[in-house]
């Protein structure tokens, strides 16, 4: 199924794309950005473990009303546990990535490109 227009998320009165890359150890990486700004929604502890299909969120998403955006259209599927990581609580979240593909199919297919060296069957 090829999906034409990506459809947006409405951030305080704003509307932002979401944007699917991959970080240089192949986790997933997600940002939200518009004409004049991009925020990072994800962050990567690369000495931190964490299982495939999870992201570590930045904890400014949880307070600024984002999480509660990403819920709402089901991006996030839930708040699985909160890693304290150098005194700051970061939550963990489990990505529901068919519904992502609706947002940003093009960044899901290379990031699992990338993350499968090239075999898509995988998944």
């Amino acid at each position: 199924m090829i999906i034409n227009q990506k459809r947006k998320i409405k951030i305080n009165n704003k509307l932002y794309r979401i944007i699917v890359d991959t970080y240089p150890n192949n986790r997933i990486c997600l940002k939200c950005q518009n004409k004049n700004e991009e925020h990072d929604l994800t962050i990567n502890l690369e000495d931190a473990f964490i299982n495939d299909g999870h992201v570590f969120l930045d904890p400014k998403v949880k307070n600024n009303g984002v999480l509660k955006e990403l819920k709402k259209k089901r991006i996030i599927k839930d708040i699985c546990g909160v890693i304290n990581y150098q005194y700051v609580d970061i939550p963990i979240a489990t990505l529901n990535m068919g519904i992502l593909r609706k947002y940003d199919n093009e960044g899901v297919n290379k990031h699992l490109i990338k993350v499968t060296g090239g075999d898509l069957h995988e998944y």
